[in-house]
């Protein structure tokens, strides 16, 4: 507001000082002293203002006041010297004189403060079109300056020097003018609206007077103390005004005080100058016209070429605009060509995505989402044709074995390698969609009766009757199916497969490598067996498993030699949960790992007890299912359950079946010459039920046989039976190996074994299986005969 203020008041003092200055003129007389020192007043006044601003300001502007400001300084400079002849001297000031050469060092500071504007700006001018505007505008007012000054002075008696400058006013009035010209024509001019007007009325206003003060002192009419000399005062305390304006712009802008914008009138000028000398030389009077005549065709000249350059630089124009075009038009092509095989892209793309949202990534078969829609429309179509659509849900038995002994990548090229075969072996109306994991579903159409469900199902199974060759490895793969039929088995796509996948799982505890029907009973089962596995997971931490002992007996002598540790279940409520029903869930779950772990530690615990009470003698079986066996961690479980309970290895024997060598053969004898390296003995659970081989047998480091109860129990009738006893144990012997029989219940059994040379006896003849505290009781009071058990 101090600044602002500041304006406001020196504005009122220009309005004062002028109205002051004109009244000591108008008061009539010869001129005064106060009249001058009035006059020196002003540059005073002007060039204290347009330091102090040169001082303040910042920026590119800085150097434009200070060269103003020191032409306010010559200005005065020449005021002194005029005002010192007059009232010192007291005599006419003499024309030219030395005043006359500070009135001139003021126009050449104010043209380097142009120039010096003109250079910051020189990026958005253009030279050649302001150069002929120019010298049309010199042109013009040279010829005025001709014939209304200079051609008298020649005429006179002038001298040179009188000459030289008298034509320097009108020259560098010219000068000043264009100077003007150039903040107008330029873009981007460094001073606002405002300060330019302010400037341009001040040089404009010096202008007028120096044309007036030369055309009376060329005439000889000229006296000191004229109705123009305030002009001169007024000019300078203008250009002052711009000074502060410009800095209060700078301290504090203003919004609506932006840099001005060019002036497009400005154009004119030559046009105006030219009418202006016309309308000179209509109302001229003087006989010499030949001045104004040359300078009016020099003009015309000057604008006829410059009307012919526009007209070239037009067409240039054009033709760089045609360029440009022709440029632009190749570009959009480019880029509408460039924006069409984008488009094709993102189509691509996008089908791409689709595809993605409806296809297993893995498989290229339809998933879940893109099953339920075909699932959807099969049934709508059944509905309208009255027949039925069949939901199949196959899993692939025993899979996760298969991954955890491979490896995943393994079991992903399975997993290819079925998905095309089933995709191959379905009908055209069929869908075939991979659910997750190794589980598909299918959709079979366009069925009458459920009996011709049945050949398509076998269809589907001989998809793996011949072994599967994976990276040169050979496996016997075999699935599980379950079957759900609309509208019969679910009226809503998720009754459907919500029931095929019952009728799967009801596949699997029947054996595997079967297929099912859905029926209503199924949900008791599958309600039953959630409710195991349930409980089955909080059994473990609850301690609601014990173990049972069942010896294993000398054929000869009748003595205890081990026993096998047989694991039980009482649920919380008391009621006990049978080992055959537990354990394949405890399996398919992989549940039987910890509980494995905890079975075996459990179990040698127990039995380094019954070493330490005097029975040293005494081997532990304990059972170990394919998953625990061919699990990674079984030797660190081992070692760690040895360590723990400081049970001798010797003791200890592990039982598998023989069907481990299904998975990995290679694996399984690494392990199990592993388990031999610590002493454990390996003994080959109900040997001839499974997938009995001689070559795996030969090559297993195995330690005991253990014959099945199946070939025991008919020995007394089947002489067929027998003769495969008799068989395993000499086979059995011949290979190093000893042999006990399972589920020996009678006399008759327990002869015919001795009589075919069998090591050990294990059955219900002896002992049932024991809790720890009753088999304790036994080893102290022995075995009873078995005649009498």
């Amino acid at each position: 507001m101090a600044i602002l203020s500041a304006k406001k008041v020196f504005a009122i003092y220009i309005v004062l000082y002028i109205s002051a200055y004109y009244a000591l003129i108008f008061k009539g007389g010869n001129p005064t002293l106060s009249a001058n020192l009035v006059s020196a007043l002003a540059p005073l006044i002007a060039a204290a203002v347009l330091f102090a601003v040169y001082r303040k300001i910042f920026g590119k502007e800085k150097m434009f006041w200070l060269l103003i400001a020191l032409g306010c300084l010559s200005y005065l400079i020449a005021e002194g010297l005029w005002i010192y002849a007059e009232n010192v001297l007291g005599k006419e000031v003499p024309y030219p004189s030395w005043a006359d050469l500070f009135y001139f060092l003021q126009v050449a500071f104010y043209l380097a403060a142009l120039l010096y504007h003109g250079w910051q700006v020189r990026r958005d001018l253009q030279p050649l079109r302001l150069a002929f505007d120019v010298t049309i505008i010199m042109a013009v007012f040279s010829a005025l300056s001709w014939h209304f000054i200079i051609k008298d002075l020649i005429g006179g008696t002038a001298s040179p020097l009188t000459l030289a400058v008298s034509a320097g006013y009108p020259v560098g009035s010219l000068l000043l003018l264009f100077g003007l010209a150039s903040f107008y024509i330029s873009k981007v001019p460094l001073f606002s609206r405002s300060v330019l007007h302010l400037i341009a009325a001040s040089l404009l206003l010096q202008i007028v007077a120096d044309s007036i003060y030369l055309y009376e002192t060329a005439t000889g009419i000229y006296s000191s103390g004229s109705f123009y000399d305030p002009l001169w005062s007024l000019s300078l305390l203008l250009m002052a005004l711009a000074g502060l304006f410009a800095l209060d712009e700078q301290i504090a802008p203003i919004p609506h005080l932006a840099p001005a914008k060019p002036d497009t009138s400005v154009g004119l000028l030559p046009y105006l100058s030219m009418a202006l000398l016309f309308v000179v030389m209509i109302f001229e009077q003087k006989n010499d016209m030949n001045g104004l005549i040359a300078g009016a065709g020099v003009s015309v000249l000057l604008i006829f070429v410059r009307q012919i350059m526009a007209l070239t630089e037009n067409r240039k124009l054009l033709e760089q605009y045609h360029g440009l075009n022709e440029v632009l038009e190749q570009k959009i092509g480019q880029r509408t060509r460039e924006l069409s095989a984008k488009n094709e892209q993102l189509t691509e793309a996008m089908h791409q995505m689709q595809h993605m949202a409806y296809h297993d990534v893995l498989s290229g078969l339809p998933n879940r989402r893109l099953f339920l829609d075909k699932l959807t429309a099969a049934m709508a179509e059944a509905r309208l044709h009255s027949h039925k659509v069949a939901v199949v849900f196959v899993d692939l038995d025993r899979f996760k074995n298969i991954n955890d002994t491979y490896g995943h990548e393994f079991g992903d090229l399975l997993l290819k390698g079925f998905s095309r075969k089933m995709a191959e072996n379905l009908r055209k109306d069929d869908t075939v969609s991979r659910q997750g994991g190794d589980e598909f579903a299918l959709i079979l159409n366009k069925i009458s009766e459920e009996e011709d469900i049945v050949p398509l199902i076998q269809r589907i199974q001989a998809v793996l009757e011949q072994p599967v060759t994976v990276n040169g490895q050979e496996l016997d793969i075999s699935m599980s199916i379950g079957v759900a039929i609309y509208p019969g088995d679910g009226a809503t796509t998720e009754e459907l497969m919500k029931h095929a996948d019952i009728a799967m799982y009801h596949a699997k505890e029947h054996g595997r490598n079967n297929y099912q029907f859905f029926s209503e009973d199924m949900n008791a089962t599958l309600t039953r067996k959630v409710q195991l596995e349930s409980g089955l997971r909080s059994a473990l931490a609850n301690e609601e498993f014990l173990l049972h002992y069942q010896p294993q007996v000398d054929s000869a002598s009748g003595e205890v030699t081990g026993m096998e540790t047989l694991i039980r279940w009482r649920t919380a409520d008391g009621t006990l949960v049978s080992p055959a029903e537990f354990i394949p869930l405890a399996e398919e779950t992989r549940l039987i790992l910890p509980i494995g772990e905890w079975v075996l530690t459990t179990a040698c615990r127990q039995a380094k007890r019954w070493h330490d009470e005097g029975h040293r003698h005494l081997k532990l079986a304990v059972n170990l299912s394919p998953l625990q066996f061919l699990d990674a961690s079984l030797m660190e479980i081992v070692r760690g359950a040895l360590e723990k309970t400081a049970f001798p290895a010797s003791s200890l024997e592990l039982e598998i079946t023989e069907g481990v060598a299904v998975y990995d053969a290679e694996l399984a004898i690494a392990r199990m010459e592993a388990l031999r390296d610590l002493g454990i003995g390996i003994a080959i659970d109900d040997f001839g039920t499974g997938y009995s081989s001689m070559m795996y047998l030969k090559r297993f480091p195995v330690t005991n046989l253990k014959i099945a109860q199946p070939f025991v129990q008919d020995m007394e009738t089947s002489p067929a039976d027998k003769a495969l006893v008799a068989t395993m144990v000499s086979m059995a012997h011949s290979m190093g190996m000893s042999v006990i029989a399972e589920g020996v219940e009678t006399l008759g059994q327990l002869e015919s074994l001795q009589a075919l040379g069998c090591d050990e006896i294990q059955g219900y003849l002896f002992s049932r299986p024991l809790p720890a505290e009753q088999f304790t009781s036994m080893l102290k009071n022995g075995l009873p005969h078995p005649s009498r058990a």
